[in-house]
């Protein structure tokens, strides 16, 4: 007795396409991701950084095999003054705020609380996709960026749109400055409604990094154990603008 081929169900064949699309998806997006900084990198990024760092800003980590071996911290200053005499310096009279730890006082706002959202580890954010963008920089490029640049300066002496910038830069080395310059904006504008909420605001801002590394397992018995800091120093910047209505909701 002949048996009867099944034919697959429509909502089978579905579902297996769906699921196909899906997994050649993610591949696509894990390769763009992971890969060489290309113009159309530089494009898809954010939907890129949307996708992989998650709701919960985990980096797709969970299942990470170790711990983090190294603690972050977004510091800056501002620059009080009206711009003019900020640009003096303080042989102008320019008044400076103190440096301020913002993710310590992030950290000790959430202490305690392993469901603490976003608002609680913004400078943290930042402070990873800052860091990997200007270590991916040039060394003259990280050079310049510790330079100030206020009053309507760009950067890197030209804008990064034009096509002084095209003749001055190599194509894959102009990605990687457009990628700076778009992170440190977001840096930029993230000290200056600080700078709203702490002083009423400011003119100009600066901003270091740090890096501290964790004292390894097997040495955390030594009390004279020690690591080095490492710090990414961003110079004075002119601050951004925002309209009352942004600063009442980030405050």
């Amino acid at each position: 007795m002949r048996q009867q081929k099944t034919k697959p169900k429509l909502f089978t064949v579905l579902t297996l396409l769906i699921a196909g699309a899906a997994a050649l998806g993610h591949i696509g997006a894990t390769l763009a991701f992971t890969g060489p900084s290309t113009p159309i990198k530089s494009s898809l990024q954010p939907e890129l950084n949307r996708y992989f760092l998650g709701p919960l800003d985990q980096g797709w980590s969970l299942f990470a095999p170790g711990p983090y071996s190294q603690d972050e911290y977004f510091t800056m200053r501002a620059c009080l003054s009206s711009a003019e005499i900020c640009a003096g310096g303080s042989e102008k009279g320019a008044q400076f705020s103190e440096w301020r730890d913002i993710t310590a006082e992030e950290m000790e706002s959430r202490a305690g609380n392993m469901f603490a959202n976003r608002e609680y580890k913004q400078s943290k954010s930042i402070h990873g996709r800052l860091w990997s963008a200007a270590s991916r920089l040039s060394a003259d490029s990280r050079d310049l960026i510790a330079n100030p640049y206020v009053l309507g300066n760009p950067v890197f002496g030209v804008e990064l749109d034009s096509s002084k910038a095209r003749e001055k830069y190599s194509a894959s080395e102009l990605s990687n400055l457009r990628s700076y310059k778009r992170i440190e904006d977001t840096a930029i504008g993230f000290a200056s409604l600080y700078a709203i909420e702490q002083w009423g605001g400011a003119s100009m801002v600066e901003i270091k990094l740090r890096r501290e590394p964790v004292i390894p397992f097997a040495q955390r018995g030594d009390d004279g154990a020690t690591t080095k800091s490492r710090e990414t120093y961003i110079g004075w910047r002119d601050t951004k603008e925002f309209s009352q209505e942004v600063v009442s909701v980030w405050s």
